[in-house]
């Protein structure tokens, strides 16, 4: 076995070799300890390749920098000197060098080559030019991934100008929305506060047995009640497509907020059973009765889910259902409260894209809610929807 004697000191060794020395084995924690141990303070214009090339000068020379530098060496790389130190051929250094730069582990392999009093030429020659190459290898790989890091930072400020743009343009279309909603609801109010004119004598009976003033003021506010609706599902539509372009620049965090956010709904109090994660999925909801909107929208948003609508055509056209089955997941159609021309319509939809279609008997929340717990087992609601 070779003991400390037959090691070779930093100064000892060749100078050629000095430079490849302090840039591969010493890290730039090291250079900072070195110059804290040696009182040395850069100057302000002192650039990495002078403090480097400082270091390199004072490792060819028997002094306190070249001395605490090959202390900081063997303290670091002690496990590697040792392993070459117990080796005593050619074959076994060359394999041990092999297996390091395979590794990874250089920076000790190298110091425990170029300390060896013993060592080959042909080894520390073959560490040599490895190293060389390597340094080539990094550098070309340091470039490419600068240049990937400014694309990354241009797409991203793409992507958040996007954003914005969107977020903008969203809350001026809900700003509108609002205001429509509120002129609608004020008109309604202005409506029912109308005396309701008394039925003359000789003023024929309506087919409902109400006057025909009262008629015409019932159809006015039920008409009403229908556009706030659709306006208000028009609203959420623009919420929903802000919420997709977010989760395109964070998808985790997006997803976090979605979950913390369904945690806070009011309980489906049409389920009763326990909930089912829906996993992010869309459902879409053709048809069914503008009152129960809100209890279903709760029922999926609990369930991590998110509920698209279009009212099978009664106030929306049928020309917009194809944009909201492609964004769906799955399509749910109550057969018993939805026109004929839009239940084929969208069946014919999701057979040419591939989607889920689940036709429901009934508009009930709790055939609704079945469905929605059978997503958890076949994951498409078909088997509930036969209940």
């Amino acid at each position: 076995m070779l003991g400390q004697a037959k090691r070779r000191k930093l100064w000892t060794i060749p100078t050629e070799y000095h430079c490849s020395i302090v840039g591969t084995c010493l890290s730039s924690e090291d250079v900072a300890w070195l110059c804290r141990r040696l009182k040395l303070v850069p100057t302000a214009d002192a650039r990495p390749y002078d403090i480097h090339r400082y270091f390199v000068e004072k490792a060819a020379e028997d002094g306190p920098e070249a001395r605490l530098m090959h202390k900081r060496l063997d303290e670091t790389f002690a496990v590697a000197v040792k392993r070459f130190a117990r080796e005593t051929t050619e074959e076994g250094w060359m394999a041990l060098w092999t297996a390091a730069v395979a590794s990874g582990d250089v920076a000790a392999a190298y110091w425990g080559v170029l300390s060896h009093g013993a060592m080959p030429d042909a080894v520390r020659v073959r560490a040599f030019a490895d190293v060389h190459m390597l340094s080539h290898i990094m550098g070309g790989e340091n470039r490419r991934q600068l240049r990937e890091n400014r694309d990354l930072a241009r797409r991203c400020e793409e992507l958040t100008a996007r954003l914005t743009k969107q977020e903008r343009a969203a809350a001026e279309r809900l700003a509108e929305k609002d205001a429509r909603v509120r002129e609608l609801e004020t008109q309604l109010a202005t409506q029912r506060a109308t005396p309701v004119v008394a039925e003359t004598p000789n003023a024929p009976k309506a087919p409902s047995g109400r006057a025909p003033g009262q008629a015409r003021l019932l159809r006015t506010m039920d008409a009403l009640h229908r556009r706030v609706a659709s306006e208000r599902m028009r609203a959420r539509h623009a919420e929903a497509e802000v919420e997709r372009l977010r989760r395109l620049l964070d998808p985790p965090t997006m997803q976090n907020h979605r979950r913390a956010a369904a945690s806070n709904t009011a309980p489906d109090t049409a389920n009763t059973v326990a909930p089912t994660d829906l996993g992010g999925r869309a459902i879409l909801y053709v048809g069914g009765r503008t009152k129960s909107l809100p209890h279903l929208r709760a029922a999926v948003e609990t369930r991590n889910g998110c509920l698209l609508h279009h009212d099978g055509g009664f106030e929306q056209t049928t020309r917009c259902l194809e944009g909201l089955v492609e964004r769906a997941d799955v399509v749910v159609c109550p057969i018993d409260c939805v026109s004929h021309d839009a239940c084929l319509r969208v069946k014919g939809l999701c057979r040419r894209m591939g989607k889920p279609f689940v036709p429901m008997r009934s508009a009930g929340a709790t055939s609704f809610a079945r469905i929605l717990h059978s997503f958890g087992h076949d994951g498409t609601g078909e088997e509930a929807a036969h209940h």
